[in-house]
């Protein structure tokens, strides 16, 4: 049994489960609000435990989706029938309603300045809304299934949606174009939060992974983290970045590192499914609820990564696989223009999360930079990390790092991953837009294996002409590859060459017709 912590408080007054929560500071006053399948909107006092006057009563459905204003005055609504509602918090008059929506709302964001509104719907479309004056700005309906997740990066230039078509993707916040290729899942994907230098983007899926993405770019940084048994219904990310929250079917929360992918204190135990989660402005507090109809405070500032071993080994991600797939170079990558060559803080930036060194198993060793604003520019290319010299052993063999590290991941205990051998890194595909250079014209010689071999191997028993190889890759580079001469040179050697193998070949064929008894 995993050690659990505490919660220090609980909420009670709904009726149903549970289904969005959020912190508020209203009037130097810390509030919680939530949303719940018994079709109300309710404000809670932190202080108290207490509800903070009548549940906002609006909705004839369950309500979902939430987003509140930064200063707390503005709250939003989403329910199961497809209507959304915009709420005066003071006095929970309706401000407006928008009801574009034929389904069910499961999340709502407000964008960082708070004029525009993301909506999410089962009906499979995404929408951008004026909130002062209800119009809409865009209707995107490219997924292709429902879109479960919605979520403004923090500098307000992008906005990502997750879908159950298994794809996350990301759309420029001034036109509504997507910017990068789908992000490929392989469930689809329940929950997104940005980092808060808009870089990255962590998404978590319903088979109880957490995908870690290059922003700029779309690329995969490292391999999945199989935080959960069950389906993750939601994420949250602390204010500095530090942290991720998870909320899954499997009756847990989890905190989890952004530095180094390992768990972050203890396991925040409920008796049923946890739908919501939610870290409060300053990081110190978390506020938990699902299935057990309550809400449910959780004090983590006395929690440090001290406790990582307390959860079970399955939930780890092995070290060694992560660098490992750093070290992999990429198929596209040798078609990058030469112009588009990272700089070395993109280099270090797309290996952030390569959080050990090879063999190591200490996570308090690791040294990698953290999830926080780091100034870098939105053009980023996805470079694999130069592998180190390989290891040299006593008997003078040597083994390159990419064979330890597969010896690493094999022994270890961990389910969690696939084999080493089956790790491919995610780059999306380069769009039409994008210049990709043709690999180098290979020789007309080069294509024929038979005449690039050496000397010994074409007077090997299987080859008993005299040396062609030798003959031929010596007037070859004589002519050279710059010579115009150069084809009429291999026409010629072609024609040489088979003449001299046939005279060969008879010349054996009557010695051995000869020497035949009569």
């Amino acid at each position: 049994m995993e050690p659990s912590l505490s919660p220090i408080k609980s909420f009670r007054g709904h009726t149903h489960y549970l289904n969005r929560l959020a912190f508020s500071k209203q009037k130097n006053e810390l509030k919680i609000i939530s949303t719940c399948a018994d079709r109300t909107v309710r404000i809670w006092d932190v202080e108290t435990g207490n509800q903070v006057g009548d549940p906002f009563g609006g909705h004839t459905s369950s309500t979902s989706g939430l987003a509140v204003s930064m200063d707390g005055r503005r709250i939003v609504s989403g329910a199961n029938d497809g209507k959304i509602i915009i709420w005066d918090a003071d006095t929970r008059e309706i401000v407006r309603c928008l009801s574009h929506h034929t389904d069910w709302v499961g999340c709502i964001r407000f964008s960082p300045d708070e004029k525009r509104l993301a909506s999410a719907s089962w009906d499979g479309t995404l929408k951008i809304w004026d909130v002062g004056t209800g119009e809409l700005v865009f209707d995107i309906d490219d997924h292709q299934g429902r879109i479960s997740t919605v979520a403004y990066s923090p500098n307000g230039t992008r906005f990502a949606s997750g879908s159950y078509d298994q794809t996350v993707r990301i759309w420029n916040a001034a036109t509504g174009k997507q910017q990068t290729q789908p992000l490929i899942h392989d469930k689809p994907a329940s929950s997104i939060v940005w980092s808060p230098d808009s870089r990255r983007l962590i998404s978590a899926c319903k088979d109880g992974q957490i995908y870690f993405w290059s922003a700029p770019t779309g690329a995969q940084l490292g391999s999945p983290l199989r935080a959960h048994s069950d389906m993750i219904i939601s994420l949250a990310i602390s204010p500095n970045g530090e942290l991720i929250a998870s909320a899954s079917v499997d009756s847990t929360a989890r905190l989890w590192s952004t530095t180094t992918r390992k768990p972050f204190g203890r396991v925040l135990q409920h008796a049923k499914r946890v739908s919501a989660i939610a870290f409060s402005p300053d990081g110190q507090l978390v506020a938990t609820g699902g299935r057990e109809n309550t809400i449910f405070l959780w004090d983590i500032s006395q929690e440090s990564t001290i406790m990582t071993n307390a959860v079970s080994p399955s939930f780890v991600s092995p070290a060694s696989h992560i660098s490992s797939y750093i070290d992999q170079p990429s198929a596209n990558f040798h078609s990058l223009p030469a112009s588009s060559a990272p700089a070395l803080d993109e280099l270090l930036d797309a290996t952030e999360f390569a959080t050990e060194l090879v063999g190591s198993r200490d996570a308090a060793a690791s040294h990698s930079p953290s999830l926080s604003p780091q100034g870098h520019s939105d053009h980023e290319i996805p470079t694999p990390v130069h592998t180190p010299p390989p290891v040299e052993l006593s008997d003078s063999i040597q083994v390159p790092p990419e064979t330890i590290n597969s010896r690493d991941a094999a022994a270890s205990p961990s389910p969690s991953l696939p084999p080493q051998s089956s790790f491919h890194p995610r780059i999306a595909t380069a769009s039409a837009s994008t210049p990709v250079l043709a690999s180098p014209p290979k020789s007309f010689w080069k294509r024929f294996t038979m005449f690039n071999r050496s000397a010994a191997s074409v007077d090997s028993k299987r080859w008993k002409f005299p040396r062609i190889g030798s003959i031929m890759q010596r007037k070859h580079r004589n002519a050279g590859p710059d010579d115009p001469q150069h084809h009429r040179v291999d026409m010629s050697l072609l024609l040489g060459v088979c003449s001299r193998s046939w005279v060969v070949l008879l010349r054996k064929f009557n010695v051995a017709e000869d020497s035949k008894p009569m």
